[in-house]
């Protein structure tokens, strides 16, 4: 049973071998993976919550770190995906699989990562498999959403459906599979909502991150979503300011006609300095203090105090 913070990490370090390990019985000839080395894990954040998650819940270790992996796998799939939409060069303080080999190598690793990941979600227990399948299409279904709405003005209602779809459905996978391994079928709607719930707020902190965040520490290419045309949480609340939203949009529309390092800087400026970065930051928390009596409910005590803690490090995060 994961118990104490030593038990998690040694359970990261062995989801990390078993991810290392899966892609290493793939032949070379498929894809090598020793010369076109990337991170398969990054910060481990889902790992991590389903781990946690299992703890709360008293599930045993080796069926936990099964689906923790199965986690990483299917993020990390969805992120080789984003890169070839987002022509992303830099990911995880490595230059992406796009940048090295082009999209078509790209998208086909991601395929061969979410099929490995249906693998271990089996061996966690096979009935996960069919429920992380639905997840998939979740996941494809935000990142549609997403992808329609490049360079249109959206509501903040609609940017929650997608990032329910796009982030939380993969959170809210984590926490149901800690629950299956766990045997507590009772607890089901418990943990779908915190895991729905943490995987939004999430996302809102990365999209915060993609204003206020330093690209070396985050790993990755920052005012990229602005350069994509894409409407995130802070940005959506300037757009609706009576003071800054004629401004915002007129700088967006500025960059439709073709990314501009200038008008992009300014916008970020204005998102940053007009408080609204900061205003998604804090209903970020909110969403996630709110889940401390949820958690409350779970029934190990230390391992529910371990996901509180996780919850209000999300919320903090400058990474």
């Amino acid at each position: 049973m994961l118990n104490t913070a030593q038990d998690i990490e040694a359970s990261l370090r062995s989801v990390n071998d078993d991810i290392a390990s899966a892609l290493g019985d793939i032949a070379p000839e498929v894809f090598d993976f020793k010369k076109f080395p990337f991170s398969a894990i990054g910060k481990a954040a889902r790992a991590r919550f389903t781990l946690l998650a299992s703890g709360a819940l008293g599930a045993g270790r080796v069926r936990a770190e099964k689906a923790a992996a199965a986690a990483e796998l299917t993020h990390t799939a969805s992120l080789l995906h984003d890169d070839c939409l987002d022509t992303a060069r830099y990911r995880r303080g490595l230059p992406t699989l796009y940048d090295q080999l082009g999209a078509n190598s790209a998208i086909l690793v991601g395929d061969l990562l979410i099929a490995i990941a249906f693998d271990r979600a089996g061996c966690a227990a096979p009935e996960l498999q069919a429920e992380l399948v639905y997840t998939v299409r979740r996941m494809t279904e935000g990142a549609l959403i997403e992808e329609n709405s490049r360079g249109k003005k959206i509501s903040a209602s609609e940017a929650e459906r997608m990032i329910s779809l796009k982030t939380g459905a993969l959170f809210r996978w984590c926490a149901l599979a800690a629950c299956h391994v766990a045997g507590r079928p009772g607890l089901a709607e418990t943990c779908a909502r915190i895991g729905s719930e943490t995987g939004s707020a999430f996302q809102v902190i990365d999209d915060v991150l993609d204003f206020e965040g330093d690209s070396g520490a985050c790993g990755k290419e920052t005012l990229k979503d602005i350069k994509e045309g894409k409407l995130t949480l802070p940005l959506i609340l300037a757009l609706n300011d009576g003071e800054a939203g004629p401004a915002a949009e007129e700088m967006l529309a500025a960059m439709k006609s073709g990314p501009d390092a200038g008008t992009g800087a300014a916008l970020a400026r204005l998102v940053i300095e007009g408080g609204f970065a900061g205003a998604a930051r804090a209903a970020a928390v909110k969403r996630l203090n709110a889940l401390s009596p949820l958690v409350d409910t779970l029934p190990n005590a230390e391992g529910a105090a371990a996901l509180k803690d996780f919850l209000l490090a999300l919320g903090g995060r400058k990474a």
